[in-house]
C-alpha cells in the first residue's frame, strides 16, 4: 500500500479529529500511571545523582517532534514527569516515518528518527549515536542526518 493510500484510509476514518486530537488514533499509545511512577522514581535518582538521562521510546511525546497523528496520547503527562527533573537531556523516539526535531524550553532534545520503511532501496536510514560529557553526536546515513546535540546546563 502507497503512503498516499494510506493516508486517505487514515482521513476516511480519522477526519474529524483536529490539531492535537489527531493523536488519538489505534496505531499510537500512551503511558499508564505505573510506568510514569516508575520513570519519576528513577529520574529522581538520576537527579541526585547527577546523571545524563536519555529516553528512547517508540511514540514521539512532543508536539514540534512529530506530526499531530504520531503524538502519544498522554504526551502532557510523561513532559511533565521529564521536565520536573535535571537528569533528562534527551528523548529519542521512531513511529513518524518523516522524523523531526525541537528542543524544548527546558532544554531537552527531542528527535524522532526517520523510518527506514519509507527509504528508497537504494538508499539506508540508519546511524550511530556517540555519548560525551558534553553532547551526544548522531552520526547518520542515507535519511538521517547527523546532529551535534549539547545538552543543557544544569
Amino acid at each position: 500500500m502507497s503512503s498516499l493510500c494510506g493516508l486517505l484510509i487514515f482521513q476516511e476514518y480519522h477526519g474529524g479529529l483536529n490539531g492535537l486530537e489527531k493523536r488519538f488514533v489505534a496505531f499510537n499509545g500512551g503511558f499508564s500511571k505505573e510506568q510514569l511512577d516508575w520513570l519519576n522514581k528513577i529520574l529522581t535518582f538520576s537527579d541526585r545523582n547527577q546523571e545524563k538521562v536519555t529516553i528512547a521510546a517508540h511514540v514521539p511525546i512532543h508536539p514540534q517532534s512529530t506530526n499531530s497523528n504520531g503524538l502519544a496520547w498522554n504526551y502532557d503527562e510523561i513532559l511533565s514527569v521529564l521536565h520536573a527533573h535535571t537528569s533528562v537531556v534527551c528523548f529519542l523516539a521512531g513511529h513518524d516515518h518523516s522524523g523531526a526535531y525541537c528542543l524544548d524550553c527546558h532544554g531537552i532534545h527531542h528527535l524522532t528518527f526517520e523510518g527506514v520503511i519509507e527509504t528508497p532501496p537504494e538508499s539506508h536510514a540508519f546511524g550511530t549515536i556517540y555519548v560525551y560529557d558534553d553532547r551526544m553526536i548522531v552520526k547518520g546515513r542515507g535519511r538521517i542526518q547527523d546532529r551535534i546535540l549539547h545538552y543543557k546546563k544544569i
